[in-house]
Order: C-alpha cells, then structure tokens, then sequence
C-alpha cells in the first residue's frame, strides 16, 4: 500500500464501494422500466454484500477484465491501476473497518448509459466501525464506470473522494474561491 495513503483513505474507499450498491442511482425512473438499470443495481448489491463480508474474491470478480482497470482516491498516491493494484488495495481498506458495520445513505445521485456502458455518481452519508470500535461517519463523493462484460456489468473505473478539511461545501448560489490546481500525484519508479 503506498506510504502517502492514510489509514483514513482506506476506510473512505472501503466504505466507498460499499456505498454505491443500493444507491438508486436512476432514481427519476420508476423501478423496473430500464433493464440496465436493474443490471447494474445488482452488481452495486453484490458489492455491497462483498465489502460487508470483506470477501476479496468476490469483490475483484465484480472488475472488467481489463488491464486498464483502475480505482482512484482523494489524494496523491491514491491511484491503483491492474487488477493487482486494486487487490492490494482492497486488503489493505479490508484491514480498516469491521465486517458488517458499513453503513450510507446516498441523497444525491446521478447516473445513466449508453450502449455497453454505464455510469453513476453520488455523495453519501458514511458510517462505519473500527477495528477497535471506534464509530467513524464521514461524507463520500463517489463515481464510476462499469461496462457489459459477458453478459453481466463489470466496474471499469472507481472513484471516491471527501473534503479534506473540516470545512462544508459552499451553500447553493455562495461565491466561492477558484479552487486551486491540485498537485501532481507522484510518479511511480519502474
């Protein structure tokens, strides 16, 4: 696991990924008018129930095989790209939390698709216990990309982040400062 990545990042992603699985993602639609969309709710349940369980085998199955596929965090250092690079990453964000105690509540969601492609994004309510039963809650932007894979839907690409200060979004309509340019994560040495 890289050095950069904070315990607390972990435990954002684990619980990140438990998140987007109930999540209705097409909340717009009534239930049962887009196939797709039940498709990929049950993928993001098989997630669910995988985090919760912490079972590795079945998280990395719910992955496109693809060598392209990636997982990305807040930070710099936060970008795992391989399926072996998110295995890694799963037992370390596995190591953070207990099993059955992730717990989210998604108010805000998006999603859509297109062909053999899907997406959702959502901000959620995270709660989660650790290992020495400290309760932890926390917000969690999430976002990703799963594509038809044999008949099933795959998750190409995760993304999750949270605000890395104490401080709230801006309210609707605020002014706001431009947000300042990210610094370059670094690069990894072959």
């Amino acid at each position: 696991m890289n050095k950069h990545c904070p315990r607390n990042y972990r435990s954002l992603l684990a619980a990140t990924l438990a998140c987007v699985l109930t999540t209705p993602v097409w909340a717009a639609q009534p239930p049962g008018t887009d196939p797709v969309r039940e498709e990929v709710k049950a993928v993001l349940n098989q997630h669910d129930e995988a985090m919760d369980k912490q079972d590795l085998k079945a998280l990395l199955s719910l992955y496109a095989d693809d060598p392209t596929i990636a997982m990305m965090g807040t930070g710099p250092g936060e970008f795992w790209k391989g399926k072996a690079e998110v295995e890694t990453a799963y037992k370390e964000f596995l190591k953070d939390f207990k099993a059955g105690s992730l717990k989210h509540q998604c108010s805000d969601t998006s999603g859509g698709h297109h062909g053999e492609v899907a997406w959702l994004v959502a901000s959620c309510n995270m709660q989660d216990i650790t290992l020495d039963g400290q309760k932890r809650e926390y917000v969690l932007n999430v976002s990703a990309v799963l594509k038809k894979e044999k008949e099933s839907w795959k998750f190409q690409t995760l993304h999750f982040s949270n605000l890395t200060s104490g401080d709230a979004p801006p309210t609707e309509g605020a002014a706001s400062a431009p947000a300042a340019t990210p610094a370059a994560a670094p690069k990894k040495t072959p």
